[in-house]
C-alpha cells in the first residue's frame, strides 16, 4: 500500500539487486565491446587482400582515394601499400574504434585491409613513421580509415627521389657530376684556356657519370635495391 511502512532492510536489498542489475549490464557490455576489439584485431592480422568491395560510398567523400593517388605518393615517399597481415607494429586502440565506428556507420564487417607505411614496417617475403589505415572499396578505391605514428621527415621526398624510377637516378647522377665537374678550381684543372677547360669539364662530367653509374648499379644490386616504381606494392624484400 501507499501509506505502508517501509523497511529499510528490504529497499537495502532492493537497491543492491538494482546495482547488481547494473553492474552485470556494463560487465556484459565490456565483454562484448572486447569480443568486438578482439574480432577486429584478428581481422587486421589476417587480411589478406580478399576483398569485400562496398561500392555505397561516395567517390567524392574526402576519405576516399584512388588507387592512382596512392600509388603515386608511395613512390614520391618511398612507401608500401599491402596488405595489413604483412604488418608487423602494433595497432593503436584508436584505429580499431575507428574500424568499429566504420562498421557500426554503414552496417557492415570488413574482412579486407591495407595499409601504407615504410617498408620496415613490415614482415616482408624472402626471407619516421606514417601508417595509414585503409578500407577497399572497389578495385581502385580505398577509404582510409585511421592515421597513426609520426609524420614523415621534411626531407624524406628528396632522399627518395633518385630511386622513383631510372630517369630519375639518371638526372640526379648527371647533376652530382655537372656540381663535381664544374666546381674544381681552374688550378687543378691545370688548364688556362678558357675553352678548352670547358670541353675538359664536359669530358670529366660524362667519364664521372659513367663510372658513377656503374658503381650505383653494383651497390643497387649488392643490397637489393629496387625503384619505388617496381616495389611500392611488392610484398618482397627489395629496399
Amino acid at each position: 500500500m501507499i501509506f505502508s511502512l517501509i523497511n529499510i532492510r528490504k529497499e537495502l536489498e532492493k537497491e543492491k539487486v538494482r546495482q547488481q542489475d547494473l553492474l552485470q549490464d556494463a560487465k556484459n557490455l565490456l565483454a562484448e565491446s572486447t569480443e568486438k576489439d578482439n574480432d577486429i584485431a584478428s581481422r587486421l592480422i589476417t587480411s589478406s587482400g580478399n576483398s569485400t568491395f562496398s561500392p555505397w560510398i561516395s567517390p567524392e567523400n574526402v576519405n576516399v582515394f584512388t588507387l592512382e593517388e596512392i600509388r603515386l605518393v608511395c613512390i614520391r615517399y618511398r612507401l608500401r601499400f599491402l596488405d595489413t597481415a604483412l604488418f608487423r607494429s602494433e595497432y593503436p586502440y584508436e584505429a580499431i574504434a575507428a574500424i568499429k565506428a566504420f562498421e557500426k556507420k554503414y552496417g557492415i564487417k570488413v574482412e579486407s585491409f591495407r595499409i601504407v607505411a615504410p617498408a620496415e614496417e613490415f614482415k616482408l617475403e624472402n626471407i619516421n613513421k606514417d601508417p595509414l589505415l585503409f578500407v577497399p572499396l572497389t578495385e581502385n578505391t580505398f577509404y582510409l580509415i585511421h592515421q597513426w605514428g609520426h609524420d614523415l621527415i621534411w626531407y624524406r621526398k628528396f632522399l627518395a627521389w633518385p630511386l622513383q624510377n631510372l630517369k630519375t637516378l639518371l638526372i640526379t647522377l648527371l647533376l652530382c657530376c655537372l656540381i663535381f665537374a664544374f666546381c674544381l678550381p681552374s688550378s687543378i684543372m691545370h688548364v688556362f684556356n678558357s675553352q678548352s677547360e670547358i670541353y675538359l669539364r664536359l669530358w670529366l662530367t660524362i667519364h664521372s657519370f659513367i663510372g658513377l653509374f656503374g658503381v650505383t648499379l653494383w651497390l643497387g644490386i649488392s643490397y637489393d635495391k629496387t625503384f619505388s616504381s617496381l616495389n611500392w606494392d611488392s610484398k618482397f624484400y627489395n629496399t
